[in-house]
């Protein structure tokens, strides 16, 4: 049950950006191989003022970069993390976004850091 922050430009037009959620989504569910009903996000559209970036980090061409930012419990091989990389990357491309212009961060916790309600009241995520 990752929790997904997804910060964009504002001039992304709102369709765009629930199909940015929806590719968002999708890399984790093919990646992470979590199941399709645990989708907890936030979009954030911001002013380019917003933004601070180094538009030819690693030799990329950023120009309207996408930051999503995964929080989620330990435990995934670093094999299992690339594929993740690999299929947020593909279905981002899909949803018109640029490669250069992905930035993803991975942040992992553990079990005993979360609490999702009384449904969580019986043990961590």
């Amino acid at each position: 049950m990752p929790l997904v922050r997804i910060d964009l430009p504002e001039t992304t037009p709102r369709e765009r950006r629930r199909a940015i959620g929806d590719a968002v989504h999708a890399g984790l569910v093919e990646g992470l191989g979590m199941p399709a009903e645990d989708r907890f996000q936030l979009l954030r559209a911001a002013a380019a003022e917003s933004f601070s970036f180094d538009p030819h980090f690693m030799g990329g061409t950023r120009r309207e970069p996408v930051f999503v930012e995964v929080l989620l419990v330990r435990g995934y091989p670093v094999e299992v993390k690339r594929a993740a990389f690999a299929a947020l990357a593909r279905h981002l491309e899909a949803a018109g976004v640029r490669p250069d212009d992905v930035f993803v961060a991975l942040r992992e916790n553990g079990p005993e850091d979360w609490y999702v309600g009384r449904a969580g009241d019986e043990g961590a995520a």
